[in-house]
């Protein structure tokens, strides 16, 4: 079995929480504009201290703030594993997944968001700076690589002394490295730099003992790697402890580095009803990102169609089959707004690939969506349907929906025939040109109906009111009409709205093909008694 469209794998992540690997794709409008305000806040910075040591004035804030499903935290995954990065060290931290909630414990994850890469540069550039000033005599830097009379008896270098401490091959000596560092750092570079060589790492509670290292930490990427350090902290809620902590961070002003602090909406107001003060820096934020629109079903649209034509490698999915699978998405997304969010819909995509590989289809056909649906989002139908319309069957009909007034007659026409079939009426043997369809029910009521379902509504006015006119030629006239107009004495007015459109085309589908089965004749007569056919 192979996928459709020709992927050789799934393209859409299966995890509902994003994950690096997944967040390399970025599609849609909004979601693009956000990457290039925190990129653009990333490069002004860097190039405003690029020649220069940092200071606690070369710090950024950005919040961003949607709600859940909207990509934010697919947004920030994407930042942190961007091609530009070479110019960022990030730590990302998920605060909703830190309990309990303690100054040790934030800073701890912020730590561990570094990964390995952060302090292995360290250590090397570490390292070799300890032997440049070995190699110029620095009694206390040779005494920190362990360098002795052994070593020189043997003929090896300080370098390489050096690169097998950073090939862990050897390592410094405690003491020796404490004596260098307190006679060339400060307190928290000290305790940052030992922690780089030696692999170790301390425990620290103390705000300012946090505020340093972190300092440190951006100080020294900056100054040795030529790195800016981007804070990443998702899910920020209203808890004392996380304020706490965001508060000090900020007015901490961490060198060069940038904090990107990720919300809700809801969670934003709860800050500003918990702590004001913290509320107020957020406001005063050097970029502010709403995320508003990014659920919109355009935006959908695109982020759908990103991760295929990411992994299209043989460009079988051509413009024809994007916009076949955005109309469908877009029927998907109108009708069911539990639909309408980034999450949702590439769950959705997720399985339609895996159910149309086991199908057998080459594309996500409304079959496959139908599967999936039922897979998925089981006992999930079209609201307000009397016909139980399958998914399949409506996004088809909802595609050629713009030729409703014609197919709606046809299908009332049929409906009176199917009552007709089944006695509940006696369809007249002439037609009337003033009505669509005449018949009289089983109480000898001569009836009328006529369809006025313009998209002009100003048109449907002065039809209905010619087709009134008319009425005094049947015993009750009904009108079924898309447009919100008085009740009249004359005529039973019924609006056909949304639902009833699709249990119409789909019932005209079934009959005209002859496909009715016994549950859904019974359906059948429910519709009918809402339009007033019997």
């Amino acid at each position: 079995m192979t996928y459709p469209y020709g992927l050789k794998s799934n393209p859409y992540p299966s995890s509902p929480t994003p994950t690096e690997n997944d967040a390399k794709i970025l599609g849609g409008t909004r979601h693009q504009e956000a990457k290039a305000t925190i990129t653009e806040c990333v490069s002004d910075l860097y190039k405003s201290i690029s020649r220069r040591n940092s200071t606690e004035n070369d710090f950024r804030l950005i919040t961003v703030i949607q709600d859940v499903g909207s990509g934010k935290t697919h947004l920030a995954l994407h930042i942190k594993t961007m091609k530009t990065r070479q110019d960022i060290m990030t730590t990302y931290v998920d605060l909703s997944r830190i309990s309990p909630k303690t100054n040790e414990s934030i800073y701890n994850a912020i730590m561990r968001g570094f990964g390995r890469e952060l302090f292995t540069d360290l250590k090397a550039k570490l390292l070799y700076q300890i032997c440049e000033k070995a190699q110029k005599g620095d009694h206390l830097a040779k005494k920190a690589l362990g360098y002795g009379i052994l070593d020189r008896l043997k003929g090896t270098t300080l370098k390489q002394k050096t690169e097998n401490i950073i090939y862990d091959r050897s390592s410094v000596l405690s003491a020796a490295l404490d004596s260098y560092l307190a006679a060339n750092h400060g307190q928290h570079e000290s305790a940052i730099i030992r922690n780089a060589i030696t692999g170790s790492h301390d425990t620290v509670k103390n705000l300012d003992e946090i505020h340093g290292r972190l300092a440190a930490i951006a100080r020294l990427s900056h100054d040795l790697l030529g790195k800016l350090t981007l804070f990443e902290l998702d899910e920020l809620d209203a808890q004392e402890c996380s304020l706490e902590f965001i508060k000090s961070l900020i007015n901490a002003h961490i060198p060069a580095s940038v904090l990107l602090l990720i919300t809700t909406p809801s969670l934003y107001m709860d800050v500003q009803r918990t702590n004001p003060s913290v509320f107020d820096r957020l406001e005063k934020a050097n970029y502010k990102i709403d995320l508003a629109g990014a659920n919109a079903i355009d935006e959908l649209i695109e982020i759908a169609i990103e991760y295929i034509k990411e992994a299209d490698r043989t460009e079988r999915f051509n413009k024809k089959e994007q916009q076949d699978l955005s109309a469908k998405i877009r029927v998907l997304c109108d009708e069911f707004p539990e639909f309408r969010n980034v999450r949702s819909i590439i769950n959705i995509l997720n399985h339609a690939i895996e159910s149309a590989r086991e199908l057998g289809a080459s594309e996500i056909t409304e079959a496959v969506i139908d599967e999936t649906i039922k897979q998925t989002y089981p006992g999930l139908k079209v609201k307000g349907s009397i016909m139980e319309v399958p998914i399949s069957e409506f996004i088809k009909i909802k595609r050629v929906s713009a030729q409703t007034q014609g197919l709606i007659k046809q299908a009332i026409s049929n409906l009176v025939n199917f009552a007709h079939e089944m006695g509940n009426v006696s369809k007249a043997s002439k037609s009337n040109p003033s009505f669509d369809v005449v018949y009289s029910d089983l109480f000898g009521t001569k009836i009328g109906i006529t369809v006025v379902m313009d998209a002009n509504h100003s048109k449907n006015f002065e039809t209905i009111s010619n087709v009134v006119k008319s009425s005094a030629f049947v015993d009750k006239l009904v009108i079924l009409t898309n447009t919100n107009i008085p009740p009249s004495s004359q005529a039973t007015i019924v609006t056909v709205d949304k639902s009833k459109v699709i249990d119409l085309l789909y019932f005209n589908s079934k009959y005209t093909e002859h496909k009715l089965d016994e549950p859904e004749n019974e359906r059948v007569k429910m519709l009918a008694k809402t339009i007033s056919v019997i």
